[in-house]
This record gives structure tokens, sequence and C-alpha cells, in this order.
């Protein structure tokens, strides 16, 4: 019982450093190097964040959807939408650390993923509005470009479309040949 108090007050500690370091990120002066080296230190930070806030909404968004059908089958309450959390564990080259990002950004990043699980938004436009939500964390802690969110989604995006272009032109081909056959 005590253990688990100790790792509570650790994680909720390690939690209050990952938003103290976003905060003072946000105000640091714009001209200064080591400034920039710590802006694209915390970028990587906040890339993570919106990644795992995003594959988090839409995972929760699939058990809440379970649940409720469940729920509603047996006649019981209906459970408790889900919520995003604004701090993520991330592994790094120097171990595992938690991340921040303002519940804003956070509960915007989450909606897209429970939008993209309920196929209320195509693949397309959840890089588009991550894309935006990243520009806006840029702009924030002070970066001139943005990073660039939803990697995973683009990779998919870009196999999805590479498999799409060899299948049209393999059927195109088929075309040729049976015509070259007649």
């Amino acid at each position: 019982m005590a253990l688990s108090i100790f790792k509570s007050r650790g994680i909720k500690a390690a939690q209050q450093r990952a938003k103290a370091d976003y905060i003072k990120v946000a105000s640091l002066p714009e001209s200064d190097r080591a400034a920039r080296v710590v802006r694209l230190r915390m970028a990587n930070r906040c890339k993570a964040n919106l990644d795992k806030v995003f594959v988090e909404g839409a995972q929760k968004t699939a058990l809440f959807q379970r649940q409720s059908v469940a729920a509603l089958t047996k006649g019981s309450e209906k459970p408790v939408a889900p919520v995003a959390n604004s701090y993520q564990r991330v592994k790094t080259v120097s171990g595992e650390i938690f991340t921040y990002l303002p519940e804003e950004f956070a509960e915007e990043v989450f909606r897209l993923g429970a939008m993209y699980q309920t196929q209320q938004i195509d693949i397309a436009k959840a890089i588009t509005l991550g894309q935006e939500v990243a520009a806006r964390v840029s702009s924030e802690i002070g970066l001139d470009e943005p990073f660039v969110a939803l990697q995973f989604l683009r990779n998919e995006l870009e196999a999805s479309d590479t498999a799409e272009a060899e299948d049209n032109e393999n059927n195109l081909m088929d075309e040729e040949n049976e015509q070259d056959e007649n």
C-alpha cells in the first residue's frame, strides 16, 4: 500500500515537471541558440504526446462503443464517455518520461482520433486537422517551423497510395494484354 502511494507521488511529480518544462520552453527568448535546442527537444515530446493522444482517442472510443452496445443489450447504465489525458508516457533514449500537451490541444487531438475511429473523417482529413493542431503547438513553444504530426498515418496513407497505384498499373497492363490478344 505504501509503495503505491510513493509511486503515485512520483508520477504526479513527473507530470508536474513535464508541464513546468512545457511552460518554461514556451517562455524562452527567441534568439537564443540554446533555447532553440530546448524547443526542438520539446517539439519531439509534443509530437510523441500528440500521436499518443490521437491513438488513445481512437482506442478509447472503440472500447466505449463496445461497452455502450453491451450496456444497451443488458439494459444497464451507459458507460462514461472517455476524455483526453494531457500527460503521456513516452520512451526516449534516456528512458521513459512523461510529456505534457495543454488540455485544449489534447482534447482536440483526442476528438480527432475518435472521429477517425468512427469514420466521421478519413485519413487525409485526420492528417490535415492533426497538422493544424501541431502548427498551433509549435507556435506556442516558439518554433519557426511546425513539427510533423501523425507520421504513422502519413506512412499508412503513402503505403495505401502505393498499393493502389500498383493495382491500377497491373489492371492497365491486364487490359493492354487483353487488347493485344484480341
